[in-house]
């Protein structure tokens, strides 16, 4: 993998928002889903939604893969029928969430398989569901095979400090995070209020890896006694204006420096926090 090929994938910053596959296909939903949904769904269909996401200025989503579940080639054939009927496309795929068990090389390899289903050019991992994997040098080599194979790039996101992690500074620290991910050669997933939740200053990380970024996931977020421990869900990954972070200076920093990959939204908010948020990108881009 050459460094200057990163962004022949993207000829320009896209706007993107983060989706469950089970609230995109309701059907498909078991007990966990129902519980855990996305607001953005409330009172409306996915048609509905997808018509309404792409008026307001959103170009694709990124398709959250569901826990607990098997996700089919049927699965991902109806999502695609939808994305082209209502030309909302799937922009980049990201991995269920883990809490016990690490990424094995067969399921990115789905993973990149589904991508390239959707003719997606990206897919999500999280740093922390790698484990101690992230320094094997066949994992990364395997790892930078599936890419070749699917022409897709495997992004890695940044984590946030916790309790659990705090020894683990190459899943949440600035400094140590991107050092990992250089050594490995691969690119970044960057989650700014993870960053900012594990103390890092979301300006300077992108200044100083913006080579290598090529996924943003964006919210807001605000400063609480208990995020470290408890991690009230609440005060993170809130709509745009309603939090502590400098998303203006950041969109604003963004397009300073020609940043040509996706900016995703990852919201959790009903309709009218995607509405809100997306206008304030674009109030930032004028």
């Amino acid at each position: 993998m050459i460094l200057y090929t990163y962004f022949i994938i993207i000829t320009y910053m896209k706007k993107s928002i983060s989706l469950f596959l089970s609230d995109i296909l309701p059907y498909r939903k078991k007990l966990y889903h129902k519980i855990v949904t996305n607001k953005i769904f409330k009172n409306h269909t996915s048609s509905e939604a997808f018509n309404h996401m792409k008026k307001i200025g959103l170009d694709g989503f990124e398709l959250l893969l569901p826990q607990y579940s098997t996700t089919t080639d049927a699965d991902i054939l109806e999502v695609k029928k939808l994305a082209e009927k209502y030309n909302f496309p799937v922009l980049s795929v990201h991995q269920s969430i883990r809490f016990f068990t690490a990424t094995k090389i067969k399921e990115i390899g789905r993973l990149c398989e589904i991508a390239h289903l959707l003719s997606a050019k990206i897919v999500v991992l999280h740093i922390n569901s790698a484990r101690k994997q992230i320094f094997d040098k066949k994992y990364i080599q395997a790892i930078h095979h599936l890419e070749k194979k699917y022409d897709v790039h495997v992004t890695f996101e940044n984590m946030e400090k916790h309790i659990k992690s705090y020894f683990s500074s190459h899943l949440w620290h600035a400094d140590s995070f991107a050092s990992l991910i250089q050594n490995a050669d691969f690119t970044i997933t960057f989650d700014i209020v993870h960053l900012a939740h594990s103390g890092g200053d979301i300006i300077n990380f992108f200044e100083n890896n913006k080579d290598r970024i090529l996924n943003v996931h964006l919210s807001d977020y605000r400063k609480h006694l208990l995020n470290s421990t408890l991690r009230p869900m609440r005060f993170k990954h809130m709509p745009l204006g309603d939090g502590e972070l400098p998303i203006e200076t950041f969109i604003s920093l963004l397009q300073k420096e020609n940043y040509q990959g996706l900016l995703t939204l990852e919201l959790h908010a009903d309709m009218n926090g995607v509405e809100k948020s997306i206008s304030l990108v674009n109030e930032c881009m004028t």
